[in-house]
């Protein structure tokens, strides 16, 4: 089992090594990777909790 620390430095090398051209971008895959690490297993609509955030998953 992984613990957070392990969860949240794969997400920051993850993080680095995506060139996004806009930094609201990055934010919003930083949200999205936390809300899945959050949520393994679950699918997407359920890990985003509502529709708006499956839709801009």
């Amino acid at each position: 089992m992984r613990d957070k620390t392990s969860s949240s430095e794969a997400a920051c090398r993850k993080l680095c090594a995506a060139a996004l051209p806009d930094k609201r971008l990055v934010r919003r895959l930083q949200r999205l990777l936390d809300q899945l690490s959050a949520a393994p297993g679950k699918p997407i609509p359920a890990a985003c909790g509502n529709w708006a955030g499956a839709k801009a998953a």
